[in-house]
C-alpha cells in the first residue's frame, strides 16, 4: 500500500476555480498559471491562479485506521495554510477584483468551498491591487491582483498493521535455553 494524501494543491486549486467562475462572466477563463508554452486566453478578461506558497498552521494530528485486515493506516493530518495569487486581467479587471474580494471575504466564499466535499476553505484574501502587464506583444493590458488565503488539511496514510489477538505461552527458559 503507497502512501497517499488525501487533499492535492490540484484539488485545493480546482475549489478555488469553481468558486471564481461563479462569480465572473460567462466566458471569461480561469487558468493555472506558470504553465510553459501556453499563451494567454484569447478573451479579453480572464484570470489566473498562481501558488505562492504554503505552511504549516500546527503540529500533525494522528489517527489510526484498523479495517480488520492487514494493513491499516496511520494517519498525519496537517493543517495547512496555501498562499495563491489572483490575476484579473481585462478591461473589467477592476469590477472583477471589486467582486471576486467583496465574495472571498463573505458567506458565500464558505458555502462554495464546503460544496467541494473536502476540507478546504477560505481564510482571508487582501486589498486589490492595480499591476499593470506587459503582455507577449508588448502592450500594456489592465490587471488587478488578489492574494487569497485558503486553509486546507490534508491527511497523509501511510501503512500499518495491526494485531486483533494475541497468543501467550508460557515457556521454562532453562529447559528450553539451557546453559
Amino acid at each position: 500500500m503507497p502512501t497517499t494524501v488525501s487533499i492535492t494543491e490540484d484539488n485545493v486549486l480546482a475549489t478555488l476555480r469553481t468558486f471564481l467562475l461563479s462569480i465572473v462572466a460567462a466566458g471569461v477563463e480561469v487558468v493555472n498559471g506558470q504553465d510553459n508554452r501556453v499563451p494567454e486566453p484569447l478573451g479579453d478578461d480572464f484570470l489566473v491562479m498562481t501558488p505562492l506558497g504554503q505552511s504549516r498552521l500546527s503540529t500533525n494530528g494522528e489517527t489510526y485506521t484498523d479495517p480488520g485486515t492487514n494493513p491499516g493506516t496511520r494517519n498525519f493530518e496537517r493543517a495547512t495554510k496555501s498562499t495563491i495569487q489572483i490575476d484579473i486581467h481585462g478591461p473589467n479587471s477592476a469590477d472583477n477584483a471589486a467582486m471576486i474580494e467583496t465574495l472571498y471575504r463573505s458567506e458565500y466564499a464558505v458555502d462554495s468551498f464546503k460544496a467541494s466535499g473536502l476540507d478546504i476553505q477560505p481564510l482571508y484574501c487582501d486589498d486589490a491591487r492595480q499591476m499593470p502587464f506587459n503582455n507577449g506583444e508588448n502592450q500594456y493590458e489592465q490587471r488587478w491582483i488578489i492574494t487569497a488565503v485558503i486553509q486546507y488539511n490534508p491527511v497523509t496514510a501511510v501503512p500499518q498493521d495491526f494485531a486483533d489477538a494475541l497468543s501467550v505461552n508460557i515457556i521454562s527458559v532453562d529447559a528450553t535455553y539451557p546453559a
